[in-house]
């Protein structure tokens, strides 16, 4: 299986290092865009791949069948439908980009038109499956809660607030997924994915909060509905280098490119 990586930050270097490893099973990585001049030259020096670019035209000339996005919103946003449209799968980490309505809407018409499959890693979250599933049926309520170390907060429009300085829990914000998949792009693509299995993105709700007494990610989720109901708790470990992502966001990635090619699946 051909990969085309988009994206060279933390995600995109673990991912293409486990495709050299063989931790993503028979996949192999052909091509690499990267648009920061510092992380295109890492990739480079690594040689992780045969093409390795900055160059959009360059990187759908590679020859793939799946392209991995692992660059933000405006990276899926500005990609999405050429793959789709070249004949390639997506699979995408950057779910938030979905709070736009009509990029969701082009996105489903064109796979849909070309006979392709974008699919969305569960991420950070365990319990995706049982929410999907649990959409069949009626759903009553999904509330995701969201409790991150302050410098998970750098860069955002939460940084102030969220100062390492600050030495009791402030809640940043309290409401529907959509907006809060706006305003904190880097920090809740989880909710998003959430929203998407479930019940959408205006009646997902969370509850997103900067603690300086918690160390790692921590995510609650509560739902109910036709099904029952199911609660449970996540403590992800984020990456030094990068506190907005966790270990498991990478680690579901990995487990998806390998599914891709699966003869044995479990948890379909």
């Amino acid at each position: 299986m051909k990969i085309g990586l988009i994206g060279y930050g933390t995600i995109g270097r673990e991912v293409a290092a486990a495709i050299k490893d063989g931790r993503a099973g028979r996949a192999v990585l052909v091509a690499l865009l990267e648009a920061d001049k510092k992380k295109l030259a890492r990739a480079r020096d690594e040689k992780l791949a045969s093409t390795i670019t900055a160059d959009a035209d360059e990187f759908f000339g590679a020859d793939t069948e799946v392209i991995v996005e692992a660059a933000g919103h405006a990276a899926l946003k500005m990609h999405a439908e050429r793959a789709l449209r070249s004949g390639r799968d997506i699979l995408a980490v950057s779910a938030g980009a979905f709070a736009d309505e009509e990029f969701y809407s082009a996105i489903k018409r064109t796979a849909e038109e070309h006979n392709r499959r974008f699919a969305i890693p569960s991420g950070s979250l365990a319990g995706l499956d049982a929410i999907s599933a649990g959409a069949i049926g009626e759903i009553d309520k999904v509330t995701l809660t969201a409790r991150k170390p302050p410098a998970a907060f750098k860069g955002t429009i939460a940084e102030q607030r969220a100062s390492d300085t600050i030495d009791e829990t402030v809640c940043l914000y309290d409401g529907p997924a959509r907006e809060a998949a706006t305003l904190f792009p880097q920090n809740v693509n989880v909710v998003a994915s959430l929203s998407l299995a479930g019940v959408g993105f205006d009646r997902t709700t969370i509850k997103l909060y900067a603690d300086p007494k918690v160390i790692r990610n921590i995510f609650e989720l509560s739902a109910r509905g036709e099904f029952g109901e199911v609660s449970l708790k996540l403590e992800n470990i984020p990456y030094p280098e990068n506190p907005k992502t966790g270990h498991l966001v990478v680690m579901s990635l990995i487990k998806a490119i390998r599914r891709l090619d699966d003869n044995f699946v479990v948890g379909f």
